[in-house]
């Protein structure tokens, strides 16, 4: 059996589907690939077009694509001029004219090989004119055409777009997963993995489930932010839990935000952390999505009752919900303040 999409960390199933579809010259005009950020959307596509074009398709002996032929070198190094990259840029959505030129683009017959590829990415940020400009193109592509559609949420494409192409879903990667990618493919992982292994397992845990995340965090001014956001919902949840009461937690929480989109991911972090004390009632073993240290997590999931993690995430996310009604910022966290005092 050949080797599909080995340029390609996790997602076993879904590699093997597209790479079989490529190699019965099946695979449809156009794909919709949602996910969480990180997970490997632009990875899969461009594996996919080099797959395509790869010169050793159809030898059974070597990989699919095999990264090795000009071709696939091409496509990967990002030289080919019959894959073409588009997305936001530096906007808030993707505008009807990304699409004209997708369709005066698609009219030129490829250069190199017998397919040119699209890949769209953030696919569910173009503007409702730009997704009945790209319809056409979609219903009626040439022959040599394949697009994929990048996503994190397929929901917010028309219908019209959605019944067009299959949504393929990416999978959420393990930390090991994560963890072997990066430190494997980055010095600057290898070396944070060495010098400071407990700030490099917070760095794998913020990332999620995804290793594009988890390589941007690696620069320090796109992880600063979120280092400080964790560092205040476990300094909340530990004031909160250890001193059992409200007057304690008084400090902590005037470090919150009075922005209200900062507050909300500060709110989202502790919703987080408590979720993991109270799944850690459960079992010492639990998944957690928070903590990276699952001894303090334990010490502090055995402080509090379960009861009280309960009213404690309750009164969180009444929190939350009043921020994004456009509630008073200073009265929420206030409110929040007098609610801590459910741990005394």
């Amino acid at each position: 059996m050949k080797d599909m999409f080995s340029a390609v960390v996790g997602n076993r199933k879904l590699c093997e589907r597209l790479g079989n579809d490529i190699i019965a010259s099946k695979l449809p005009h156009a794909i919709i690939l949602e996910g969480p950020h990180g997970t490997g959307k632009h990875t899969i596509a461009k594996a996919s077009a080099a797959a395509l074009v790869c010169e050793e398709k159809e030898n059974a002996q070597k990989p699919l694509p095999c990264l090795s032929c000009l071709a696939c070198r091409k496509v990967m190094e990002n030289k080919s001029p019959d894959v073409i990259t588009v997305g936001c840029e530096d906007k808030a959505t993707i505008g009807v004219d990304a699409v004209r030129f997708i369709k005066e683009d698609i009219s030129i017959i490829p250069n190199d090989s017998d397919y040119k590829v699209y890949i769209i990415e953030d696919a569910d940020k173009m503007t409702a004119q730009a997704q009945n400009a790209l319809l056409l193109t979609l219903e009626e592509p040439p022959a040599y055409a394949h697009f994929f559609l990048l996503c994190e949420n397929s929901g917010s494409l028309l219908e019209t777009i959605r019944s067009r192409a299959p949504i393929l879903r990416t999978e959420l990667l393990s930390k090991d997963e994560i963890d072997e990618y990066i430190s494997s493919h980055d010095r600057r992982a290898a070396q944070m993995k060495l010098s400071d292994p407990s700030g490099y397992g917070e760095l794998l845990m913020a990332s999620g489930y995804g290793i594009g995340q988890a390589l941007e965090y690696l620069e320090p001014k796109s992880y600063a932010t979120v280092k400080q956001t964790r560092a205040l919902a476990t300094d909340f949840v530990t004031t909160v839990i250890r001193s059992r009461g409200a007057s304690e937690a008084l400090p902590v929480i005037s470090k919150f935000s009075s922005k209200r989109d900062v507050l909300a991911e500060q709110l989202s972090a502790v919703s987080e952390a408590v979720r993991d004390l109270i799944v850690m009632k459960k079992s010492d073993t639990a998944k957690l999505c928070f903590f990276a240290d699952r001894d303090f997590a334990i010490e502090l999931s055995d402080k509090a009752s379960t009861i009280a993690l309960f009213e404690l995430m309750e009164a969180v996310e009444e929190a939350s919900d009043e921020i994004g009604r456009n509630a008073n910022v200073k009265l929420c966290l206030m409110k929040l303040a007098a609610k801590t005092g459910i741990l005394s």
